[in-house]
């Protein structure tokens, strides 16, 4: 439903309202978005033969640069631009540009010493990371924020010194934990606040020498720790196995909205004038549907993943967060205003429909025109798009103020990120009209089984970076980096038996639907609004409103 303040903004921006619904927006766009499938292709440079690590499948219809030649002065992408024409649709002539103009193999921006990050910004000695700003010293691990030598972690702030973590900030030596902030030293934990030395523990405050929520005397927890085995893969696995229960016989508030007035959504923080948003980190104000962000945002619509960054007036947008004003139906655009209907736009102005752009303004697929020329054909356009729009073979008509057309993103479904959020099997998509690839394994002969790995840190040498180690869920091959293995030995960790991609899914399963659900507070029956899935769908049992929450816990 459209609201009246709705069509305010619409107007303001000079867009038509949507006519799709915001869950499929957010699914048109998350098509558009692959975060972590990383595949080898061809360098497009001229007189290179290597092949480099990219988002994009060596079958997607793209060319590609590496980090280094893309940021360098030895190309420009206005050599590829083109003029309009108005015997076709928009979206297929954008279609085709894109299809021309290479393509920076990975999105990372001001980073330093940083391999395989992609979407990401400003970090330093940081692998395989991914929707990622300020980083040092980190390793496989998603949507983080402001965090120094962290591994396997996803949606975390201000974090340093963690391992496996979900949803957690503001913590130091924290692992395996869910959901909790100002912890310290302690693992397996649960919606803890202020806490140290404990392991599975929930709902707890300002504790500390806990496990399984008992209280011990510092040499009693000492001792019962010791019995944990933490530093071996069976008592980690065990460890697992109980936190999974404690978990759901733990408390769980309706929704995480941390001083904020006047916002519906869950994980949202310091935030205020805000509606069905979700994981929004600060300073977000008069947003709608919005998801996953940091750095403060204003005055937006349909944006995220990747939204904030300390941006206004953005619409209909994926990583369109770092520092943007008036950013309009795109993807990827940092440092930039008045961008419509562009990919991948670094520090540019008043562009329409280009791609691949550094420092530019006043260009229309790629081609350079003067500010009166620009101003001049952009009403044109617009109107055109609205009198010849796009239809798809699905039948979909895309009139300006439309995102671009699912079936037109160089990425399957099953590699991008809607596939993490809204899963579908191959069937469903081909019904849907979207692409699909399997996954094909390079050839890697295994040295080593997972299963087979040694039980504690402390028996690995230097030897196992030389191993192919297979991973004992999926099969597929994977390797630990000296980075990685000095991380084990440093916090005493077990060597994981899994592939980083199985481990990022395993992160994924802990989070929430992106949905409000309809439910009865455990305790006083009321209504409430909740991400949690119901108990039928595996959800918890005791999930409680705010006011109960705060009787319980505090």
């Amino acid at each position: 439903m459209i609201e009246p303040e709705d069509f305010k903004f619409y107007e303001k921006i000079k867009v038509p309202p949507p006519t799709w619904c915001p869950e499929c927006r957010l699914i048109r766009r998350l098509v558009w978005r692959n975060e972590h499938s990383l595949f080898k292709r061809p360098n497009a440079e001229e007189g290179k033969k290597d092949l480099i690590i990219s988002v994009f499948h060596p079958d997607a219809k793209v060319k590609t640069y590496d980090k280094e030649m893309w940021w360098s002065d030895r190309w420009d992408s206005s050599s590829h631009g083109r003029d309009y024409d108005f015997s076709k649709p928009f979206f297929e002539q954008f279609a085709n540009l894109i299809e021309e103009v290479p393509h920076l193999a990975l999105s990372d921006s001001k980073s330093v010493n940083s391999r395989f990050c992609n979407v990401s910004v400003e970090l330093k000695n940081c692998y395989l990371i991914t929707a990622a700003w300020n980083c040092e010293d980190s390793l496989y691990c998603n949507r983080v924020s402001r965090c120094k030598f962290i591994q396997d972690s996803y949606i975390c702030y201000d974090m340093e010194f963690g391992y496996e973590n979900v949803y957690c900030r503001d913590s130091s030596r924290l692992f395996f934990s869910l959901e909790s902030e100002g912890c310290l030293d302690s693992y397996f934990l649960y919606d803890c606040r202020n806490c140290s030395d404990c392991v599975l523990c929930t709902n707890l405050r300002n504790k500390n020498y806990c496990i399984e929520n008992i209280q011990y005397t510092k040499e009693e927890y000492l001792k019962k720790k010791d019995a944990l085995a933490l530093d071996t893969r069976h008592g980690i696995e065990e460890a697992r196995n109980k936190f999974k229960k404690l978990w759901q016989e733990a408390l769980h508030r309706d929704v995480k909205l941390i001083n904020t007035t006047n916002v519906v959504g869950d994980h949202v923080y310091n935030s205020r004038n805000c509606y069905n948003v979700f994981d929004l980190d600060g300073e977000f104000q008069n947003v709608k549907y919005a998801n996953w962000g940091s750095q403060g945002c204003s005055d937006a619509y349909d944006v995220g993943p990747g939204s904030g960054g300390n941006s206004e007036l953005t619409y209909e947008g994926i990583s369109i967060g770092v520092y943007n004003s008036r950013c309009f139906l795109g993807a990827i655009i940092w440092y930039s205003r008045d961008i419509y209907y562009s990919f991948m736009m670094n520090n540019c102005q008043d562009c329409f429909g280009c791609t691949e752009m550094n420092r530019k303004k006043y260009c229309i697929l790629n081609k350079q025109y003067t500010k009166e020329e620009y101003e001049n054909l952009l009403p044109k356009i617009k109107q055109h798009m609205l009198d010849m729009p796009y239809v798809d073979k699905e039948g979909k008509i895309y009139k300006f103020g439309e995102f671009f057309p699912s079936e037109l993103s160089p990425f399957a479904y099953n590699e991008t990120v809607a596939q993490d959020y809204f899963p579908i099997s191959e069937k469903i998509a081909e019904e849907k009209g979207y692409l699909w690839r399997e996954y094909i394994s390079g050839s890697y002969k295994v040295t080593i089984k997972g299963k087979d790995l040694p039980q504690t840190i402390s028996e690995v040498d230097d030897s196992i970076l030389n191993e192919v180690i297979e991973c004992e869920v999926t099969g597929r091959p994977f390797k630990i980096i000296e980075q990685e293995l000095n991380f084990y030995r440093r916090f005493d960790l077990p060597l994981p038996s899994v592939h980083p991609d199985e481990r990022h899914n395993r992160r994924l399963k802990l989070r929430n639907p992106m949905r409000l659900n309809r439910r009865s507070c455990f305790l006083c029956k009321k209504e409430i609004d909740t991400t949690y899935r119901s108990e039928s769908e595996g959800g918890p049992k005791k999930v409680i409103c705010s006011e109960c929450y705060k009787k319980e816990i505090y």
